[in-house]
This record gives C-alpha cells, sequence and structure tokens, in this order.
C-alpha cells in the first residue's frame, strides 16, 4: 500500500453524498510559488481510496476527479489549470476497500501555487460514497519484495 502523508491528503474520508455539482476537496496543498514540480523530476500519484461504498439509487451517477492548481486555494472549477481527469467512474467501480492510482503528468501545463482536487459528480446525485485522495510516490499495489539469494 502506498504511504499515505497527512500533508499531502486532499481529502480523508470525503464525503460523494452530493447532487451533480463540481467539489472541492477538503485540503489543497501550497506548492510555495507558481511553477514548482510537485515531484521534483518524478512521477507522482494520485491515490484513491473507497472508505464507503458508493450508492446513487439508480440514477447512474458517475464520479471523475480533477488535479488542478490555482494562484488561490479556492480552486475554481472553470479558471484553474487542470493537470489530470479521470474517466467517469460509475457506483459499480466505487466499492469500499477498492483503490486506484492516477500519474500526474510530468511535464505539460505549469502548476500554479495551489493545487488541489476537485470532485466532479454528474448525470445525478450519490445517496453515500466517501473516499481518502492523497499525493504519493508510490502507486497502490506496488510493494517490495526480497531480491533474489542464490
Amino acid at each position: 500500500m502506498a504511504i499515505m502523508d497527512e500533508r499531502t491528503a486532499f481529502g480523508d474520508s470525503f464525503d460523494c453524498d452530493l447532487e451533480a455539482s463540481t467539489a472541492l476537496l477538503t485540503n489543497q496543498i501550497d506548492l510555495g510559488a507558481a511553477g514548482e514540480d510537485p515531484g521534483n523530476g518524478q512521477v507522482v500519484y494520485m491515490n484513491v481510496a473507497v472508505t464507503e461504498t458508493f450508492t446513487d439509487g439508480g440514477d447512474s451517477a458517475t464520479l471523475q476527479l480533477r488535479v488542478a492548481s490555482d494562484a488561490a486555494a479556492a480552486i475554481h472549477a472553470t479558471t484553474s489549470t487542470g493537470h489530470l481527469l479521470t474517466a467517469p467512474m460509475l457506483k459499480a467501480l466505487l466499492v469500499a476497500g477498492n483503490t486506484f492510482s492516477f500519474a500526474l503528468p510530468v511535464s505539460g501545463l505549469e502548476y500554479e501555487r495551489y493545487l488541489g482536487v476537485q470532485a466532479i459528480i454528474a448525470t445525478a446525485g450519490f445517496d453515500a460514497g466517501m473516499i481518502d485522495v492523497w499525493l504519493s510516490l508510490d502507486p497502490m499495489g506496488w510493494k517490495a519484495i526480497p531480491d533474489a539469494t542464490n
């Protein structure tokens, strides 16, 4: 399992019991200045762990996560710089215990000072569902194994 650092956590059991909307997760990361590389040249992963199974009352609600940066900590839904957008996920994927890792691009659009994650809920709202979201240098599912011995 990837190591979860409190300073790189965007949401701890973030409640997605929301109607169709775009919601900013609880925490943002201050990179210190615009143009900073959050991984210092290394690939950084956005890790997601589903902590409560999602339900939607049969309405086919979807969840997308968008990693964005902005000049202000209140990451704006339309004027911020988008760095990663996940594919829409239906409740069938969003079952407690499921984990996902998404690699942030190493190059491309320059990061603004504040980094955050937005939950984009579309089609309809969810009736329940919670997620943990954080950054790590390790993707979920990676594990150390001993080297071969001769």
